[in-house]
């Protein structure tokens, strides 16, 4: 009997040493995945940004390669189709190489699709190319249809596996006369490409 309890005891002190080591094994706080923004704002498009089918997206649509440019810094951005509201981001400290899959949440107002559904975000994954343990990427969202013109607060985020690594918010409004005529005026862009 007391080579039973002292066989019990041992293997009890073994099973709290291994989760001693465990603990102590866990990633220091400095090497844990960590994102951040690194510009944002309203974007206008330059060339690219074909609509297609994507059934993962708030509306069902996505735009297919745009290439944007920064028309400025703002949180707060004004309704106006065919312009973007979006982010550049870094994430650093992830595991393995090639491909990453993450996790890209996008909550907005609610509104209503053609379909008579509902809309007020989407949840779904994202491959992002991984080089040296970081991506950096864009996340954009693409003003296109008169339902999306809903003011209120547009909240972007990316996570890896459970941890959410950053967030974006931007709020929309309806701008008044005057800021519509400059944010809707013919820029160099439009100049470079038509000729």
């Amino acid at each position: 009997m007391k080579k039973i309890i002292l066989i019990i005891v041992a293997f009890y002190l073994s099973a709290c040493n291994s989760t001693d080591e465990q603990a102590t094994t866990q990633i220091p706080k400095e090497k844990q995945p960590t994102g951040r923004v690194l510009q944002y704002g309203l974007y206008t498009l330059v060339s690219g940004g074909d609509v297609i089918d994507d059934p993962k997206t708030t509306t069902g649509k996505g735009v297919s390669k745009p290439v944007i440019t920064r028309d400025r810094t703002v949180e707060r951005i004004p309704l106006v189709r065919n312009k973007y509201m979006a982010y550049q981001y870094r994430l650093s400290n992830l595991p393995g190489k090639g491909r990453i899959k993450l996790r890209r949440v996008l909550t907005h107002p609610e509104f209503k699709l053609p379909d008579g559904s509902r809309s007020s975000g989407s949840n779904f994954m994202v491959t992002k190319k991984l080089d040296r343990g970081e991506v950096i990427a864009y996340d954009a969202y693409a003003l296109n249809e008169d339902y999306e013109m809903i003011e209120g607060e547009w909240i972007f985020q990316i996570w890896y596996k459970d941890k959410k690594l950053l967030e974006q918010k931007f709020t929309t409004y309806h701008p008044d006369e005057k800021e519509m005529a400059k944010l809707t005026a013919p820029s160099w862009l439009d100049k470079k490409h038509s000729r």
